[in-house]
């Protein structure tokens, strides 16, 4: 593999003309101490189509904030287009190189989607007219033409995304970073990403533990582990070997049990191989979860929500939560998942019937909802504040006036339960998304809540911890609700299904049912097999490697 990374640097410096960025012995620490980059030697050359992958916390996000003088430089070089970081080269470097963080609220922040994406071009020095029809066009782009004089705050989750990348696209950049450009997207909207990757002629670089989606959009793989480059190499050279996959926690294979983790894969086409098959009862250990059938914990009946603007959120929803289920809650974005999640939390409050353990909530009720419902939000910074780790998992049972000892042993659990002991002393917001995502769900589980509902769990995980997940969400002893397009989640661990359309739930039946439901595309447009074929190449890839390495 070293020889590999050594051709890509040979390449570069043969071509020198070509090359954009060049990063040579670069380092970064954070002020609490962690080293996030090591000594990283890269060489980007222009058009280069890079897939930048690597576990939770492996210095992803980090490296990408230098590349347009986000980070100031603390050691070694970086050099783009062959010239010398200075005040006026970073000035433009930031108007031709546009960069797609995973939390879209830091793109948006002005009244309207409009002025959000004409921010931009305007403060490029753009005629108005020519940001009039930029604006439009980058908007129809992501489909959001219909919110174009919406807040930015009253779209769901994945329209922020959406709308954050037609603000970049608006800049016209010809480098364009995206930093897990798919997390909370659903299918449909990942094919329109996906569209418009594919489309842009300049430099790509993309972090995101998807191997599905980077695989027919990037030709080169560059691997970071503990802050340092570990592989420089193809793309397809990368899907091919499962146990370098496995050694940089990207291995997705345990998705697909169809499968297993061996490379006896025949070859075969999409439409012979299906990815998505189920036990008839649902889950995987859905027999296990047997719901009681007395008084739901939570109940809805003709409950309604609509938005402080009038934008209607919640339409009619009858909905009844027993003990023991888990049910997954699923629909396009802005269908309305995270807003009937908000009505159940007791964060919203609409007309209609809302029945805890069979009583209609009073105003007192709802108050002390948050010590039986708890939530894992999509955006983990909408719920992380403390300094540390340790004070934030501990601030709900300090809350609910729990004893020393007892909060000492919730947290030591909830962080053990995601694998994060020995992060007590780290500060939230100098930790990876995906780190942030698990220290998020610590926080929840250390109220011991009696419903947990998590919004999007997967999101921003690399395959390694999604399956380190999937055991803990497993072993979990509360009725669980997961909001996600996950069809693996759904399947593994959901024994019923609510389908949402446009603000309604449209479908509520078992999960096998909704699996084999060939119908639900024609309703809200999502697919939810579309990545079968780049499995299937990838999967092939594997077992013709792994052929190729067996001895005779």
């Amino acid at each position: 593999m070293h020889q590999i990374n050594s051709r890509y640097r040979e390449d570069a410096e043969q071509d020198g003309h070509e090359s954009l960025f060049a990063l040579d012995r670069l380092s970064f620490t954070y002020p609490d101490g962690k080293e996030a980059l090591r000594e990283i030697s890269l060489s980007i050359r222009r058009g280069d189509h890079i897939a930048l992958v690597g576990k939770n916390g492996s210095g992803k996000s980090t490296l990408v904030r230098h590349l347009n003088g986000l980070l100031p430089l603390q050691s070694g070089s970086l050099h783009y287009q062959g010239k010398t970081l200075d005040p006026t080269l970073l000035a433009d470097m930031r108007l031709n190189i546009g960069i797609l963080f995973q939390d879209p609220d830091n793109h948006l922040f002005c009244n309207t989607l409009y002025e959000d994406v004409a921010f931009g071009p305007m403060n490029k020095g753009l005629a108005r007219e020519e940001v009039d029809q930029l604006v439009k066009r980058c908007l129809a782009d992501v489909g959001l033409s219909h919110l174009i004089y919406k807040p930015a705050h009253h779209l769901s989750y994945g329209q922020k995304k959406r709308a954050a990348f037609a603000a970049i696209l608006a800049m016209q950049p010809e480098v364009l970073i995206l930093d897990e450009p798919t997390a909370n997207l659903d299918p449909k909207q990942e094919l329109i990403f996906k569209e418009l990757l594919r489309a842009f002629q300049g430099t790509l670089i993309i972090i995101d533990h998807d191997l599905l989606f980077l695989y027919d959009l990037c030709d080169r793989a560059v691997v970071l582990a503990d802050g340092h480059i570990h592989h420089d190499y193809s793309f397809q050279e990368l899907v091919s070997q499962q146990n370098a996959l496995r050694e940089h926690g990207l291995d997705f294979t345990f998705r697909f049990t169809c499968c297993g983790n061996d490379h006896s894969h025949p070859q075969t086409s999409s439409h012979q191989h299906h990815h998505h098959h189920t036990h008839e009862h649902g889950g995987r250990d859905s027999h296990t979860l047997i719901a009681d059938e007395k008084t739901p914990i939570l109940e809805l009946q003709h409950f309604n929500y609509c938005y402080p603007d009038k934008t209607t959120g919640i339409i009619d929803a009858n909905l009844i939560v027993k003990r023991g289920e888990t049910i997954a809650l699923v629909g396009e974005n802005g269908a309305g998942k995270s807003t009937l999640a908000a009505c159940l939390l007791g964060l919203h409050h609409g007309e209609g019937f809302f029945l805890f353990h069979g009583e209609q909530l009073n105003q007192d009720m709802r108050r002390n909802l948050w010590k039986q419902v708890g939530m894992v939000f999509q955006n983990s910074a909408d719920q992380l504040f403390c300094p540390s780790c340790w004070e934030e998992v501990a601030f709900g049972p300090q809350q609910m006036g729990l004893s020393k000892k007892e909060v000492e042993m919730r947290v030591a659990e909830a962080l053990n339960n995601v694998r994060l002991s020995g992060y007590e002393k780290r500060v939230p917001l100098n930790m990876s998304g995906g780190e942030r995502k698990r220290l998020a769900i610590a926080a929840a589980l250390s109220m011991q809540p009696e419903v947990l509902i998590l919004d999007e769990p997967t999101a921003s995980l690399d395959p390694q911890s999604q399956e380190l997940l999937l055991g803990i969400l497993n072993n979990l002893n509360m009725t669980r609700i997961l909001i996600t397009h996950d069809m693996f989640f759904i399947r593994e661990l959901s024994n019923r299904t609510l389908v949402m359309h446009q603000g309604r739930i449209i479908r509520d039946y078992p999960t096998s049912t909704f699996l084999a439901d060939d119908h639900l595309q024609d309703i809200n447009g999502l697919d939810y097999t579309y990545k079968s074929h780049c499995l299937d190449q990838i999967m092939d890839l594997q077992y013709h490697n792994g052929r190729k390495h067996t001895p005779v």
